[in-house]
């Protein structure tokens, strides 16, 4: 299928980043309500510096567990579209299975309200565990279930509906996944693909799914994700790597350290961008490690992978 979402050329503001991206709201190191808000304000300030560094884009999980900094991303995609200027903003990922489209559509255009064609619509087909998949069996979308919701939200995107306008502007579409299935996903339907090694850290598995992304649709962007976590005391980082739950952290070590994971993960498996989640539990651990990371990156690296122009809006994907 012909790709719905075109690459446009770079910007004069996009030229010379580095191609890296960031995942805020993704630490899983549990606590209590104090805490959970503590970690919520780092994720803030990580977000806001990542725009004055020239970071590309901030997406913005959803995690329905105890002591999760973010179980909703669209509204915190808004507040942070509406205090940034350069970046990216999006999620990673709103889970369809369980998400009413014509809702999450509606959420997606007052997002685009304050992101402006800086908006990534993120999708994923994962699901959610424990008390939450009890609370919200009654929601839960088969496979088939969850194609068709795809193609409604894409399709409300687009030419809206009776009751929600359009979304009107520029944007690029994401579907994120761990295996395969979720690469043919995305090729199929033309939206971008971003595999997540912090969820599943076979590189033979992240090889193979964007190699099949890149056949099924090679004018798509590809990129990896992956956890860090980098600190000057080598000791520190490895104590905040190992409170994470349900993470697989690649580098607990020195920024130094962390920015040549980035580098060879660029290297080996041919993606456009890495997009790091650095899960430093302190808010000037976080921030330094996010400065010394892109700085890291950039010096490395001599050209940018792919541009970060939003994307032009189409007619609505066929999920077949």
């Amino acid at each position: 299928m012909q790709g719905l979402v075109a690459a446009q050329p770079p910007g004069p503001d996009t030229a010379h980043r580095a191609p890296l991206g960031l995942i805020e709201f993704l630490d899983s190191s549990g606590g209590t309500a104090a805490t959970v808000r503590g970690r919520q304000r780092i994720a803030v300030e990580g977000a806001l510096l990542a725009d004055r560094l020239g970071y590309r884009r901030v997406w913005v999980p959803e995690h329905h567990d105890t002591g999760s900094p973010s179980t909703n991303p669209l509204p915190l995609v808004a507040v942070l579209g509406s205090h940034t200027t350069r970046i990216r903003v999006g999620g990673a990922v709103s889970l369809v299975r369980i998400r009413d489209p014509h809702l999450t559509a509606e959420d997606l255009v007052t997002a685009g309200l304050f992101c402006g064609d800086r908006l990534d619509v993120g999708l994923g087909r994962g699901d959610v565990a424990d008390d939450a998949a009890k609370a919200l069996a009654y929601l839960r979308k088969d496979d088939a279930g969850t194609r068709l919701a795809v193609t409604t939200i894409t399709r409300v995107l687009d030419l809206g509906c009776s009751w929600i306008s359009p979304l009107g502007a520029p944007y690029q579409r994401w579907l994120h996944g761990a295996g395969i299935t979720s690469a043919v996903s995305a090729g199929e339907w033309g939206f971008d693909y971003c595999h997540a090694l912090f969820l599943n850290p076979d590189l033979d598995a992240c090889l193979t799914a964007l190699e099949q992304h890149r056949n099924d649709y090679p004018a798509g962007r590809r990129a990896v994700a992956v956890a860090l976590v980098a600190n000057s005391d080598p000791v520190r980082a490895r104590v905040d790597s190992a409170a994470q739950r349900g993470v697989q952290v690649a580098c607990a070590g020195t920024a130094e350290q962390c920015a040549a994971t980035v580098t060879a993960l660029l290297e080996l498996t041919g993606a456009d961008e890495v997009v790091i989640a650095e899960l430093s539990r302190d808010g000037a651990d976080h921030r330094a490690a996010l400065a010394s990371i892109y700085d890291g990156v950039a010096g490395r690296v001599s050209a940018p992978c792919f541009d970060t122009a939003g994307a032009t809006v189409g007619p609505a994907a066929t999920a077949r």
